[in-house]
């Protein structure tokens, strides 16, 4: 049997919000600035960056002009 029961308080578990995700479309985004990716992981990378941009489009964080989060250095 498992220690582990489904009535754990929720503050117990590491949560995202989606400033988190915000910071992994920036990471995304210097990653392939920088040429971190082979050519044969752009179309993976490229397709969860895609999926996550519009996840975060979808709640109303980012504006139109945001939607490409602009890499930090």
């Amino acid at each position: 049997m498992s220690d582990v029961t489904s009535d754990s308080a929720p503050e117990d578990r590491p949560g995202l919000n989606i400033q988190d995700l915000v910071n992994v479309l920036r990471v995304i985004n210097t990653c392939t600035q920088r040429g971190a990716f082979r050519a044969e992981e752009l179309s993976g990378v490229g397709g969860l960056y895609d999926r996550l941009n519009a996840f975060v489009q979808s709640t109303g964080v980012l504006k139109d002009e945001d939607a490409a989060p602009a890499a930090t250095e």
